[in-house]
């Protein structure tokens, strides 16, 4: 935990981190349907329930013949394939037709490819032959008992097959984490509506919504009025469980603003108050148990900061993944000039992949409460305090956007 006092200077973006990674736990698992366990972490091991390939078969349209039979000409008996099971000892001058993926019918065979002879009829007649047997045979893959699949692996869709491929399926899974969204402000009106003087669209909410969508969550989202009692009512009356709140605005010191006493006043402890970040300055992180709760800044801009920082690191940790340093290197594509500032900046920019190295363009923005640059933005280039400037081509860490 970060003490927070009067005196004592705001974390540090690393220092939040940290701490997220020490306070977060994993959340239960559950068995959950293939279709519904793309990147989520897989919980325990998945062995073979078999050999894999359950059976030898054929890696290729052709003709099984026997491996010790030197014909050239041979009598077509049978067709195979894939799916059928016709077992049968070939004679010496016997071929059968077979189809990729069908089933060998005996031991001791060799296909011959399609393109290596002709037919006529039931007559085959091979016109090259080589030592090449192909055959996928039974346990080349994989023998029965043996892991497939790590417990801690994230499920990507090759996982997935290979889980469907064995019949695997209702893998344990760790679940998916649920949250409650909470937009403060009076001035606040839908995306739809056309604000009065002093009112201004709530972009805040499709942020947050977006970014969990990345996470596969769907996130239960409520506006509550700018009044603490009025709020502590409307959250009271909500009944279903959390495991992440976020509450967008309220997060400062002024007189309205009263995300900290709410948190409070629900039993969450504060860890931190504030941090040393522009844009992103007066962000409230607390824990109740395994919850985590997030008073987040009301500048959009903000918002995005603390949401790619902060509750991506979060949801990491409670979907199952190892800590992980989310910074990455590249080079600037152009020049940055921050000016000086005491806090750690995160910069908007646009990364792309050029001749095998990241570059990152930075992208203008004027406050915290400025959008325009989030219609390119990908990334947040880290730039340290004190830096009044980087030229083009300095060596940079930055985050990779959701």
């Amino acid at each position: 935990m970060i003490p927070q006092n009067q005196n004592r200077r705001a974390p540090s973006a690393d220092e939040i981190i940290a701490l997220l990674n020490g306070v977060c736990q994993p959340l239960a698992a559950a068995r959950t349907p293939l279709h519904e366990a793309a990147g989520r972490v897989l919980r325990e091991p998945v062995c073979a329930p078999e050999d894999q390939p359950p059976f030898d078969r054929s890696a290729m349209d052709g003709f099984a013949i026997r491996l010790d039979d030197a014909n050239l000409e041979f009598k077509i008996v049978d067709e195979i394939r894939a799916g059928d099971w016709k077992p049968r000892e070939l004679q010496a001058g016997e071929a059968v037709q077979i189809s990729t993926g069908g089933a060998l019918p005996g031991d001791g065979l060799q296909v011959v490819m399609k393109e290596n002879v002709r037919v006529a009829g039931k007559i085959l007649t091979v016109v090259e032959r080589d030592s090449n047997r192909c055959i996928r045979f039974r346990g080349e893959d994989a023998r029965a008992g043996q892991v497939l699949v790590e417990s801690g692996t994230t499920l990507t869709p090759g996982a997935l097959a290979l889980l469907a491929s064995i019949g695997h399926a209702k893998p344990m899974v760790t679940r998916l984490p649920r949250v409650l969204h909470l937009a403060t402000g009076n001035e606040i009106v839908p995306p739809e509506q056309t604000p009065l003087t002093g009112q201004i669209r709530d972009s805040n909410s499709v942020l947050v919504r977006a970014f969990l969508r990345h996470w596969q969550i769907t996130p239960q989202q409520k506006r509550v009025p700018e009044d603490e009692a009025a709020a502590k009512s409307e959250i009271s009356n909500l009944k279903s469980e959390v495991d992440l709140l976020l509450v967008s605005g309220g997060a400062s010191v002024g007189e309205h603003d009263f995300t900290r006493r709410l948190l409070e006043h629900f039993g969450f402890e504060i860890l931190v108050c504030k941090t040393a970040l522009r844009p992103g300055r007066p962000l409230i992180v607390a824990r109740r148990g395994n919850q985590i709760a997030f008073g987040l800044p009301g500048n959009p801009l903000a918002h995005f900061v603390c949401l790619n920082l902060f509750v991506r690191v979060t949801l990491g940790k409670f979907s199952g993944w190892a800590a992980e340093n989310i910074f990455q290197p590249g080079t600037l594509a152009a020049k940055l000039e921050s000016g000086r500032n005491a806090r750690e900046t995160f910069w908007p920019a646009r990364s792309e992949m050029k001749s095998g190295e990241m570059k990152l363009t930075p992208l203008r923005w004027s406050s915290s409460g400025d959008l325009t640059a989030l219609a390119l933005a990908n990334s947040l280039i880290r730039v340290k305090a004190e830096s009044s400037g980087l030229a083009a081509g300095a060596v940079v860490e930055f985050v990779p956007t959701i």
